[in-house]
């Protein structure tokens, strides 16, 4: 009966678990400007991959290569508009 009890605490937390297990973001990337295959980044990504380890993404870079998600940074608040007087607009 306790377990019966815990269930639906432990739903959510095997979610967050499970999500946080593929949380790498995979990029997509591409060459402005540039006719390209996906043979052709197949290659450049083998060989900016050392060892079958993790993405070297200067490497890409340094290819041509350019992440499509465009790597912004944080995001920025919008500016607040000054509130306006109830008065009539003239």
């Amino acid at each position: 009966h306790r377990a019966v009890k815990y269930l639906p605490l432990l739903v959510p937390v095997a979610i967050l678990i499970a999500s946080a297990c593929g949380s790498a973001t995979d990029k997509q990337w591409y060459k402005p400007n540039v006719d390209y295959t996906a043979a052709d980044f197949e290659r450049d990504r083998i060989e900016c991959t050392p060892k079958k380890k993790s993405l070297d993404e200067t490497c890409l870079r340094d290819k041509g290569w350019l992440p499509l998600s465009g790597d912004v940074g944080p995001a920025v608040k919008a500016p607040s508009i000054p509130s306006r007087p109830k008065a009539g607009k003239y």
